[in-house]
């Protein structure tokens, strides 16, 4: 086999060129330096067979050809390239390999790794733009296939296409369309779009956008408050915009639909809420809250010469509560501070917190909230920890909901945690006393991996003064392909009619985490 090793500039007197061309018909082993060109800009090659002309600058390879430049590498039966444009040709079962953290011309980092096969690819490997014939293969953590996939630094284009994060031989979730734009991990957005379940097409768009922040598409599930129900999500830009739209059909609350509009500025973003959204009480219990309201966050910013941040926003708008019936409007302004992180010593560290809430409510009601929490957390070794926090929330005033009231605290917990990577994951216990209450509670966590893909994970708390069970939850999570399953059983051996119960089927093959 042999290497060859080129380079942009031209730069060799003929005599050394004619005296190198000869050493590499002698040594198959050596390759052919030029010396002064950028680094970036150096391309290696090899092959069975190897063909460099000095004069027009074009090297022609055949039989297991790699070639290699910018972070790149491409494997094919045939390849021609040209160094001073830094144009390759290739032909026959092509691979292309490409990092996340290339960085072309002007254009920036390239965002995710590829990893795409074809019968025929054109590519600049300094400009990073490429067009592929036949191709399929891994783009971030999708897996494309298309009559042909054009390649750039700001996003990739299939056309005859089709998505998927899915096993790709038997997708359970895909999308076809006859356009495609992608990019990694981040989004894409498909034209004239099917979605595919179970090979069943589902639904027919003119645009179909999927981005890789929180959850995508349909999801199947059943929980205490909805009963079973059927949700499906989507999002789209609107000018410089986005919206995002969630729509739920359930066997206890019937149709609902959420719709949020949301922009991003410097520093700080709007959004206008309008449906029913759910969310969880302060006594983790999920509720649905029918809001038509407009939000502003700003993002967290550090003060200056303190060791401290601050983040401030503002909710107003009506808000209805279906459970109590009650509907009024609620004007809510928030401030959180946090101190950094201090390093008292090695591995112990202290950190506090504190938020202030203020609502008015168009009952006439007012209420301010003050929470405030510090913590101590040591390391004992890689695998061990453990913390003193105290918590303390102040309420002055009342509101008509429940989804925003919350009760006065004044607690001191100390906990423990190990990590053991095996089988049980991890496992903890937790010791908390209530000031106002006088009663100590004992928690118990402990995680487990029954396989590889599936997790479950049981805590429980005991009051030692009244001497009594006072809560056992238990979760199960599974992975399958590109399916969530999860299990949450929440149980009050006291109290038996609150026991809650969630279940949730998640499709996930438009990404991790991915959103509408």
């Amino acid at each position: 086999m042999k290497r060859w090793f080129l380079s942009q500039l031209r730069v060799w007197p003929c005599g050394v060129a004619l005296v190198l061309c000869c050493l590499v018909v002698i040594s198959s082993a050596l390759p052919l330096l030029a010396a002064g060109a950028p680094e970036d800009d150096k391309m290696t090659v090899t092959a069975d067979r190897v063909e460099y002309n000095s004069q027009t600058r074009i090297v022609r390879a055949d039989g297991h050809v790699r070639a290699t430049g910018r972070d790149t590498v491409i494997v094919a039966d045939h390849l021609e390239a040209n160094l001073d444009a830094q144009e390759v040709m290739a032909s026959g079962n092509v691979t292309l390999t490409q990092s996340g953290t290339t960085t072309v011309g002007n254009a920036g980092l390239l965002r995710g790794e590829k990893v795409v096969k074809g019968s025929l690819l054109r590519y600049n490997l300094r400009t990073a733009v490429g067009h592929f014939e036949q191709a399929s293969g891994q783009v971030g953590f999708w897996h494309v296939s298309g009559e042909t996939i054009d390649l750039s630094p700001e996003k990739d284009v299939a056309t005859g296409a089709s998505i998927t994060s899915c096993d790709p031989d038997h997708p359970l979730y895909k999308v076809t369309a006859k356009r495609i734009e992608i990019v990694p991990n981040d989004h894409f957005t498909a034209y004239n779009a099917s979605l595919w379940v179970a090979g069943i097409r589902v639904v027919t768009l003119p645009s179909y956008t999927a981005t890789a922040r929180g959850r995508s598409g349909p999801s199947v599930g059943y929980n205490t408050l909805d009963g079973a129900y059927l949700e499906y999500a989507n999002s789209f830009p609107l000018g410089s915009w986005r919206d995002e739209y969630r729509i739920r059909l359930a066997t206890t609350t019937g149709l609902s639909a959420e719709n949020i509009i949301s922009q991003r500025f410097d520093d700080h973003i709007w959004r206008l809420a309008l449906g029913r959204t759910q969310v969880y009480d302060f006594n983790l219990n999920l509720v649905n809250v029918d809001r038509y309201a407009l939000d502003l966050e700003y993002d967290s910013k550090k003060i200056p010469g303190w060791p401290i941040g601050y983040q401030v926003e503002a909710h107003a708008g009506s808000y209805g509560e279906p459970a109590t019936g009650v509907t009024t409007t609620r004007v809510e302004a928030i401030a959180t501070v946090g101190t950094d992180t201090f390093v008292l010593s090695p591995g112990l560290y202290f950190s506090a917190s504190g938020r202030f809430h203020y609502d008015i409510y168009g009952t006439g009601q007012q209420r301010t909230v003050i929470e405030g929490q510090t913590a101590l957390v040591a390391s004992l070794s890689p695998k061990a920890s453990t913390y003193l926090s105290y918590t303390n929330v102040g309420v002055n005033g009342s509101t008509p909901f429940i989804f925003d009231s919350y009760t006065p605290i004044s607690s001191l917990t100390y906990g423990f945690f190990y990590t053991f990577g095996g089988f049980v994951q991890i496992a903890g216990t937790t010791v908390t006393y209530d000031f106002p209450s006088n009663q100590t509670t004992l928690g118990l966590y402990l995680s487990m991996n029954i396989t590889p893909t599936t997790l479950f994970n049981i805590s429980g708390y005991y009051n030692t003064t009244t001497q009594q069970i006072s809560e056992v939850d238990y979760a199960l999570n599974i992975r399958c392909d590109c399916a969530t399953f999860g299990i949450v059983y929440r149980t009050y051996p006291q109290s038996p009619g609150s026991n809650n119960f969630l279940f949730m089927v998640q499709f996930n093959a438009l990404g991790p985490n991915s959103t509408f």
